[in-house]
């Protein structure tokens, strides 16, 4: 009884240390800490939310805040090590990490002092979660902005040009979307006048050509803030080796469906779907509502968890297009969820992708819309708030092919669609490998992906999005791996009803780490 009770502390120990942390880093950067877009924060929202607050990147906050979460991660060490349970020592791992990170990213990486997008990203989700809130919250942020917008001129110095004209961009997109706000013109006019001065002052910033990190720390941020857990040199490895793998896959089945066509016409050739009264929306919502029976079918999803979690379908925001991709999905932190955000190009006129029940279910069922479920859901309190880009993306990646052995997926153009993502996700991570190791320059990297047979500025728009966050390109292959090799594993120990027992015994955990999964699941 002693001993349980010890044991209990230990783990209220733990939560209340991480509670702290997490307290104080939603005191200083409230909209990073309350979205998923910034992915070396955790995610919380402090119950007094104090609407007029914005994130604060001062040399004096920084320096605050980390000498703050160093006392911490001492407060972790000094912990009773005898009476730490598996789950204990996993939760001081995983805070750990987080913490160095996070100190890591504001005192080595710095974003804050080099790209502007990186503060119109924060000006966009902040306004968008006010405006969820209510008007009195957003009435607030607004009042409040211009003072944001004057403190994040004063960290940026000298930049990358690339990055300034990336800002200058991303304003041009953000005016218009206030235009469209339902706010009292006397606090709209103020905002939009100090972006049209961040706007004036980027286009006479001095620049700089030199915008990527060292080999050093990217190969750092690589092995430690992403979780690859490998050097450069194995994640090259691996990359290569699923592009090979894919493309052998793509070039097998192309023959199989037509011995005259390359699999890059088949795909081109396939039919649009057929488009009702509701257009491009309604299509992804009936989607999504046959990806939730399915997984409810297949035990992967509870009835309530499917009624009570909802996924909203909304159009990118213009704000973000500039540093968004085609599609995304984002949960706003809270116990217990309430659902989700599948945000896509909605533009009727616009082409459905061929890949679009696929990307259907890597942003909701079962991708990342089941694991947020799930991670909000856990009883480890201190799990919720966490997640890894690694563990995130992969799990939506393999999620996809869960899909193939449930019988979801069964055709020979699925199979095709799926290889293809494979193979562009390995692309995409050989390039922001490539970029940020300097065995190719931006336009070489661009040329790779039209040579590829994506369009040109859109393939010139992928690669400056994906020096904006080195690293998180490799996340989807690598990721993807890591599940696969446990599910291979975790096959051959069990007899029936595979695929829901594998997703439900990783759901269960919340975002720990490949390291600690496989110890949890035996399959080491």
């Amino acid at each position: 009884m002693e001993h349980n009770r010890r044991k209990y502390t230990s783990e209220m120990e733990i939560n209340s240390i991480a509670g702290r942390v997490f307290e104080k880093l939603a005191f200083y950067f409230p909209v990073c800490m309350a979205s998923d877009e910034f992915h070396f924060f955790p995610q919380i929202r402090l119950p007094d939310h104090d609407w007029t607050r914005w994130d604060n990147f001062s040399t004096d906050a920084i320096s605050d805040i980390s000498r703050y979460l160093k006392k911490r991660v001492c407060d972790l060490q000094n912990l009773d090590k005898e009476n730490l349970t598996i789950d204990d020592q996993i939760d001081i791992r995983i805070l750990k990490q987080i913490i160095t990170t996070i100190c890591e990213q504001l005192s080595e990486v710095k974003l804050h002092f080099f790209q502007p997008s990186f503060y119109l990203t924060i000006l966009g989700i902040g306004l968008a979660e006010a405006c969820d809130a209510g008007q009195t919250a957003l009435n607030a942020r607004l009042k409040t902005l211009p003072g944001f917008i004057d403190h994040s001129r004063h960290n940026l110095a000298k930049i990358p040009g690339i990055f300034r004209d990336m800002g200058c961009e991303m304003i041009r997109q953000i005016i218009p979307w206030l235009g469209s706000l339902n706010v009292d013109g006397a606090l709209l006019s103020p905002a939009v006048a100090s972006l049209e001065r961040f706007d004036d002052y980027l286009k006479h910033i001095s620049i700089s050509d030199k915008f990527l990190l060292s080999r050093e720390l990217y190969e750092h941020i690589a092995f430690y803030h992403m979780g690859c857990n490998m050097d450069t040199d194995e994640i090259s490895r691996q990359i290569d080796q699923e592009i090979t793998e894919s493309r052998l896959i793509l070039e097998t089945l192309s023959k199989k469906i037509s011995s005259k066509k390359t699999w890059t016409e088949i795909i081109r050739r396939l039919p649009q779907p057929w488009l009702g009264s509701g257009g491009v929306k309604q299509l992804y919502h009936f989607t999504i509502s046959q990806l939730a029976d399915h997984c409810l079918e297949n035990e992967l999803v509870t009835p309530g968890m499917k009624t009570q979690c909802p996924v909203v379908v909304e159009e990118v925001p213009g704000y973000l297009l500039p540093v968004r991709s085609n599609a995304a999905y984002s949960m706003p932190p809270g116990y217990p969820p309430k659902g989700g955000t599948f945000f896509i190009m909605a533009d009727d006129k616009m082409s459905v992708p061929s890949d679009y029940r696929l990307l259907t279910a890597h942003e909701t069922f079962p991708g990342h819309h089941l694991l947020d479920t799930h991670r909000w859901s856990l009883k480890r309190s201190m799990r919720r708030y966490i997640e890894f880009p690694l563990y995130y993306e992969g799990w939506a990646c393999f999620s996809e092919e869960l899909l193939f052995d449930t019988g979801f997926f069964y055709s020979q153009t699925d199979k095709l669609l799926l290889a293809k993502r494979r193979y562009w996700r390995a692309v995409r991570g050989r390039i922001d490998l490539d970029i940020h190791t300097r065995k190719r320059n931006l336009k070489e990297a661009a040329q790779l992906l039209v040579d590829y047979g994506i369009d040109q500025k859109k393939a010139v728009a992928m690669v400056r999005r994906y020096v904006l966050k080195p690293g998180y390109q490799l996340s989807y292959t690598i990721g993807r791996r890591n599940f696969i090799d446990l599910y291979e594993c975790f096959k051959k120990k069990e007899k029936d009803h595979i695929p829901s027992k594998f997703a439900r015994q990783v759901l269960t955990q919340g975002e720990i780490g490949f390291n600690h999964l496989s110890q949890f699941l035996n399959v080491i």
